[in-house]
């Protein structure tokens, strides 16, 4: 998946590190301290709804909201999930559709 910006021709969010900062107060563009502080969220424009991060794998469905961070410096909007950890599957999760069957395993799946 490549998810291509304005301003960066040709460029992806996987040929750059953008907002890979230790530092969650410091811009991924800029470097500058300039994050504007408190609880800043994506909303769908229509519900009002979160927008959330889904991962959806041998029929278990996970999701956790995408966070923002905006510089006031330069306007640079970066996003993240809060807590990652909660998109990984384990053996205690069920199918969200109780019939569901894993398919066979494919030379093509290697």
């Amino acid at each position: 998946m490549q998810l291509l910006i304005p301003g960066w021709i040709g460029e992806s969010l996987h040929s750059r590190s953008l907002g890979m900062s230790n530092d969650r107060d410091t811009c991924g563009k800029c470097g500058e301290k300039s994050i504007i502080k408190g609880d800043i969220g994506l909303r769908t424009s229509r519900d009002k709804e979160l927008i959330m991060v889904v991962r959806q794998d041998h029929g278990v469905e996970k999701s956790v909201p995408l966070q923002t961070s905006v510089c006031c410096q330069c306007g640079f909007v970066d996003f993240y999930v809060q807590d990652p950890i909660h998109l990984k599957i384990s053996t205690e999760d069920k199918p969200i559709n109780p019939d569901f069957q894993q398919r066979p395993l494919l030379d093509a799946d290697f």
